[in-house]
């Protein structure tokens, strides 16, 4: 119970974070801010939150209650004649009403270099960190509790060059460390991971708004667990095809589709991947975004076992006033979990579904103050089936959230 509740959340909190849509605090747009010269911009803010959660520990046996939440920031932006920076620092602190144990601050950072030469060679490179303190509530179930400070940082560079008019080739690395803090004389080890990965790819100009893309890429994973019966290594290839936009102002699109190779514990797995990244300004007033991935990963709770996971989401953003942002969208999550090697007979294989519907409203007071609500539902259904028997249970569950906020920006 206690590993099965933990990946929920996990899985959870991927799915509302992870796919880029209307529906998030948005990309800065650099009109507002501290000005200083013609380059450099900085605009800080904070966000003040009220929210009812209806599920916090992400169960059957439901346990709700209210959240305050305070989220102070900044973002900057620097502009020179053929490069510039971006970035934004940022703190978040929850406070829960009843259940106080699952109080959670955290903070960040992120920074992205990028430069453009007339030459046709484009570059960037990008670094974040994160860390997250918070205690898991299972004790509410019976359990031991988990101790979830977790840590995230990251690297990822591009390098890309049009070798003709039509012809583009670029490469790109990446590397990842995820992390805890744990405390195994008293909560449960959970496992993090490193990884680095490379990849190129091979575009080619259908017309002035379209193109073919072809790409391929390779990465390790390194896990953290300890005492394993076998290596700590895993190995990803994927290969895919398909299309991206070119010049045009209302319509950027991104979407290949092929196959990945999963080598983990010298056992492999086939299956499809694909990356989906598409928006669309349909009018000065609405626009909509779609997003998705498909790809594997090693499993947080157990080094036994590999997991595929399968995302896809899209949203609308619509302004009918100036004052009034309204967003909408839909989001489902897939993993199937697999176990790799006859020591884990105890462990369960798992399919699991989530499905989440989230609403938004902002209303802009005056230039430096907002007003939002904001509504979400998620449902999963997941079934687990023993490895050492025939048996079997199902892990179904909803969660509705209700929020009310300030937002104060300079």
């Amino acid at each position: 119970m206690l590993k099965k509740t933990l990946l929920s959340k996990a899985s959870a909190a991927v799915c509302l974070c992870g796919a880029m849509l209307p529906f998030s605090a948005g990309a800065q747009d650099y009109t507002q801010g501290f000005r200083y010269g013609d380059r450099l911009m900085i605009s800080p803010y904070v966000n003040v939150e009220v929210i009812h959660d209806s599920n916090i520990i992400y169960a059957h046996d439901a346990r709700g209650d209210w959240i305050y939440r305070i989220n102070p920031g900044a973002d900057f932006f620097y502009k020179a004649d053929e490069w510039g920076l971006i970035g934004n620092v940022w703190y978040a602190h929850n406070w829960y009403d009843k259940y106080d144990v699952k109080d959670e601050h955290r903070f960040g950072e992120r920074l992205s270099l990028y430069r453009e030469s007339p030459k046709g060679w484009k570059a960037t490179l990008s670094e974040s960190y994160t860390e997250s303190d918070q205690n898991d509530a299972q004790w509410l179930d019976g359990g031991n509790g988990i101790w979830r400070n977790r840590h995230y940082f990251d690297v990822y560079g591009t390098l890309s060059y049009a070798l003709s008019e039509r012809l583009s080739a670029g490469i790109n690395v990446m590397f990842s460390d995820m992390w805890y803090a744990n405390k195994g004389e008293k909560y449960q080890v959970l496992n993090g991971w490193k990884n680095w990965a490379v990849g190129g790819e091979v575009s080619y100009a259908l017309s002035a708004r379209s193109r073919a893309v072809v790409m391929g890429s390779y990465q390790e994973y390194y896990s953290g667990a300890k005492n394993m019966m076998f290596g700590r290594t895993s190995r990803a290839y994927s290969l895919q095809g398909g299309f991206m936009s070119g010049l045009t102002e209302r319509i950027r699109y991104r979407a290949t589709v092929g196959a990945s190779m999963y080598d983990y514990a010298g056992e492999q797995t086939f299956g499809p991947s694909y990356m989906l990244d598409a928006s669309w300004k349909i009018s000065d007033k609405l626009a909509a975004t779609v997003a998705g991935a498909g790809y594997f990963q090693p499993s947080e709770t157990s080094y036994y076992q590999r997991k595929t996971v399968y995302t896809v989401s899209g949203g609308l953003t619509y302004r009918p006033m100036k004052r009034v942002t309204m967003t909408g969208d839909l989001i489902y999550r897939g993993e199937d979990n697999q176990t790799v090697d006859g020591y884990s007979a105890y462990l369960a294989d798992y399919t699991r579904n989530q499905y989440t519907a989230r609403l938004r409203a902002a209303y802009a007071l005056h230039r430096y103050a907002s007003v939002y609500v904001a509504g979400e539902y998620t449902y999963q259904d997941a079934n687990y089936t023993y490895q050492a028997s025939d048996r079997s249970y199902y892990d179904d569950w909803d969660r509705y959230r209700l929020i009310v906020g300030l937002s104060l920006r300079y």
